[in-house]
């Protein structure tokens, strides 16, 4: 798919503190004016929940490399969905003058990183023009970012574009919005049914853009069905549905992702979500139409008064902490390598507590520019929303928010506090309506759950990849056998395999590996492969004790693949790694420890001539 992380995991990018004009929330059918129970301040406290559960799984899953997450919890169709709800939200109140606003929003806080990233970038020797079409040309994006922006060819250079494909795919559907909300109004169910289709549709070439923009064309055909979920929330199209028919079609849904999934990493052993496209489509959409209907009562939040402060310090400075979280997450492992740390617990806690303590600095360091970005007085830390805030009436803009068909009205705003619940009989459609919509939960945890136990491979007597072979019209290439080229930390790129690039046999946690390449950290080695190769296969792990390496992949010099820092603590792990019928590839070590060593087991390419 071209993007190498979920993120990382967040949403106005990262789904914001409200919407950008700081008009109220939505409502418990989506349009604007009514708070969900649970709302403070003006706000959805269970939306915001979410928003907040999403960004830490995110910074979690980048800091720790953990692909279990991703199944367990699809944060980026979340994302993605509550911010098209916000989108279709803003374009009801300004017309197309949203797209302006959400691009104020947007550009401002990356701006502010780009500074930081591309003149530390230069100083420590970015000296090489992007191979990409434009060269020097592609600073552009880090002005506008249509496209992923270059970073230099230091080894740990990626850890500041990596997550950028979040931020250019926001930018895309917020260009296109005001096209997608009025198609979307006319034809609601067939828009869904068409996105739903399209990344189907690039995942068996039936459509293939191709081309500059061709990573671009595939993210938003990805999330573009997410996309128009957040657009019926916002206009109650997904509280009109029986809860019945609707409980049925979103566990329909949720088979046909998961299995799709299952599929994928039974065979591939590779279970993340990233990287399963058409899957990946499927099961977020799943996973964020039970979250969008499934609104339990929040009363618990207000009364944990830290929590609560958590979560409005994360929407409000969502931007933000989803820009800096991996370059701080590297440079935490710098910090924590001297420290003798012993055991799983103390490592991961250590290494958590480490990222968020630095992520608090660029909050205070940088988050003010998000204060300017939304014409708020800017602030080091964002006040409390005042409770007082929450006790006007919104009327919905005439023929927007409600949806086709459904007329505008003014509708009280919920007073402070948690919304009151009406008895209802047993038996009462109302009961048998919050009897559907718990099956339909609790439907989509089990499979969230089971996705992620096959994921860690620990399902009772089974394993999680076939023993199936190759078809036979692949061919496979080993690394080892082609030639390549070192680019160590210090030295340029020389004709043949210097030291710290060793083909040769290795033992992996008990496993031999006859044809591993070991390479010094940090260190990149480039491979042209054979023409017409598809995938890259290998088994990654750390060299010596007591170092962290992270492995990273880039075909063409997109990242396609990320590990995250690991130890001789975690297991080896097997990737498979799409190259696009890529013209190079670049495998990428780097570490906050010198001497380190990182290991890439019988790396081979899977070619089709």
């Amino acid at each position: 798919m071209g993007t190498s992380a979920e993120p990382a995991v967040p949403a106005a990018v990262v789904p914001v503190a409200g919407p950008a004009d700081g008009s109220p929330g939505v409502r418990a059918g989506g349009s604007p004016g009514v708070r969900a129970g649970g709302s403070s301040g003006g706000r959805d406290r269970y939306l915001d929940l979410w928003r907040a559960a999403a960004l830490v799984r995110v910074v979690t899953y980048h800091v720790l490399g953990w692909i279990w997450l991703t199944v367990l919890f699809p944060a980026m169709g979340l994302m993605f969905a509550l911010a098209g709800s916000l989108m279709a939200g803003s374009l009801d109140r300004t017309g197309p003058g949203a797209v302006g606003r959400r691009l104020r929003r947007l550009l401002p806080p990356l701006w502010g990183f780009g500074v930081v990233a591309v003149t530390l970038l230069l100083v420590t020797g970015w000296r090489t023009a992007p191979t990409a079409a434009l060269g020097w040309g592609e600073m552009v994006w880090w002005v506008f970012p249509a496209r992923t922006p270059p970073v230099g060819d230091q080894s740990w250079a990626w850890a500041y574009n990596v997550v950028l494909w979040y931020i250019v795919t926001y930018l895309w559907l917020v260009l296109l919005s005001p096209a997608l909300l009025a198609a979307f109004r006319r034809w609601p169910w067939h828009s869904l049914a068409l996105a739903v289709a399209l990344p189907i549709a690039f995942r068996f070439n039936i459509v293939n853009v191709g081309g500059y923009f061709n990573e671009q064309a595939t993210n938003v055909s990805t999330y573009l069905a997410c996309w128009l979920l957040g657009f019926a929330h916002h206009d109650g199209l997904l509280r009109r549905i029986p809860a019945r028919r609707y409980a049925l079609a979103v566990g329909l849904l949720a088979l046909t992702g998961a299995g799709w999934v299952l599929a994928v990493g039974w065979s591939t052993g590779n279970y993340d979500l990233n990287r399963i496209a058409g899957g990946n489509t499927l099961w977020s959409m799943a996973f964020v139409a039970a979250v969008l209907r499934f609104r339990p009562r929040l009363d618990w939040l207000g009364r944990l008064r830290l929590l609560d402060r958590l979560v409005e310090l994360l929407n409000a400075r969502a931007v933000t902490v989803y820009l800096w979280h991996l370059p701080l997450g590297v440079l935490a492992g710098a910090l924590i390598a001297p420290l003798a740390v012993s055991g799983w617990v103390q490592t991961v806690t250590l290494r958590l507590a480490a990222v968020w303590l630095l992520v608090a600095v660029a909050v205070v360091l940088f988050g003010w520019i998000e204060d300017l970005a939304a014409r708020r007085r800017p602030a080091l830390v964002p006040a409390r929303v005042s409770p007082s805030r929450r006790g006007t009436a919104r009327t919905a803009p005439s023929g927007r928010g409600a949806g086709a068909g459904v007329p505008a009205v003014a509708v009280p705003v919920a007073p402070a506090g948690p919304l009151p619940t009406p008895a209802t009989p047993t038996g009462s459609p109302g009961a048998a309506a919050r009897r559907w919509h718990r099956a339909m939960a609790s439907t989509v945890a089990v499979l969230a759950v089971s996705l992620g136990v096959m994921a860690l491979n620990l399902w009772p007597g089974v394993t999680t990849r076939s023993q199936a072979q190759p078809s036979p019209a692949e061919v496979t290439y080993y690394l080892s056998d082609l030639p390549m080229l070192l680019d160590g930390s210090s030295e340029r790129p020389s004709p043949t395999p210097a030291t710290g690039s060793s083909p040769g046999s290795v033992t992996v946690h008990g496993q031999v590996y006859p044809r591993a390449v070991l390479t010094a950290a940090p260190s990149r080695v480039r491979v042209q492969p054979p023409a017409g190769c598809e995938r890259l296969r290998a088994v990654i792990d750390v060299g010596a004790d007591d170092v962290e390496v992270a492995f990273a992949v880039r075909a063409d010099d997109v990242t396609v693949f990320e590990s995250g820092v690991r130890s001789r603590a975690d297991s080896a792990e097997q990737i498979d790694v799409a190259i696009a019928r890529a013209s190079f590839v670049d495998l990428v070590t780097s570490s906050p420890s010198g001497g380190a060593v990182g290991v890439w087991a019988d790396p081979q390419f899977v070619c089709v001539p």
